[in-house]
C-alpha cells in the first residue's frame, strides 16, 4: 500500500501514452498542480509514466521523475505502489486502464466524472471526483486526500479488495462468455 516516501515526499502519479493527448489533460493537470498550496509542492514528488512528462514537473515547480514508457507490468506496480495518490484529469475515457492498474496495486485515484471513470474512482471509497474539468475540485481533492493519511489509507484498501471484487481476469472472461452466448443465442 501506497505511503510517504522515505525522505517525506508524497508521490502523485500521472500516466498516459503521451501526457501531452488533449483527451488525458495533461494542460489541466499543470493547473491543478500550479495551485497546490506552498506547503504541499515543497513536500511533492510527481512521478509520471508516458511520453512527455519531463516537462510537466519543471512548468510547476514541482520535482518529477519521467519513466517514460513502462511495458514491464512489474515496473509498473512497483511505480503504482510507490504512488500516494493517481491523478487523472481525463477529459474523455471509458474505463481507463491505468485507472483499473492503479485500483490493483491499492493507489487511491483522483480524477474528472467522466464517462466510466466513476465505476472505477468512488468519491469517499476509492477517490475523490472532482466535476469535469473543475481543476479547483480537482485540486481540493488531491489536498484533502493528501493531508489525511488514514483516509488514504482506507481507500488504499477498499482500491484493492474492489480491484479483486469487480474487476479479476476470470469475472471478465466469465462475463464475456456470457456476452458471446447471448449474442449467439446459445
Amino acid at each position: 500500500m501506497s505511503s510517504i516516501s522515505p525522505d517525506g515526499k508524497h508521490v502523485l502519479m500521472f500516466g498516459a501514452a503521451s501526457l501531452s493527448d488533449v483527451r488525458k489533460g495533461g494542460d489541466l493537470l499543470h493547473k491543478v498542480l500550479i495551485n497546490l498550496p506552498p506547503r504541499l509542492k515543497a513536500n511533492t514528488i510527481l512521478l509520471t509514466l508516458g511520453s512527455g512528462g519531463e516537462a510537466i514537473g519543471e512548468a510547476i515547480g514541482i520535482p518529477s521523475i519521467n519513466l517514460g514508457y513502462v511495458n514491464s507490468d512489474h515496473l509498473k506496480a512497483i511505480a503504482y505502489s510507490a504512488a500516494d495518490l493517481f491523478i487523472f484529469p481525463t477529459r474523455a475515457d471509458n474505463l481507463p486502464l491505468v485507472l483499473q492498474e492503479s485500483m490493483a496495486c491499492g493507489t487511491p485515484m483522483v480524477s474528472f466524472k467522466i464517462g466510466g471513470v466513476p465505476d472505477l474512482v468512488r468519491s469517499g471509497e476509492t477517490g475523490h471526483l472532482a466535476a469535469p474539468e473543475d481543476t479547483e475540485d480537482f485540486c481540493n481533492g488531491i489536498i484533502a486526500l493528501l493531508e489525511n493519511a488514514a483516509l488514504r489509507q482506507q481507500m488504499a484498501h477498499n482500491c484493492r479488495t474492489i480491484a479483486l471484487a469487480e474487476y479479476s481476469i476470470k469475472q471478465q472472461v466469465d462475463r464475456y462468455m456470457t456476452l458471446y452466448c447471448r449474442l449467439l443465442n446459445l
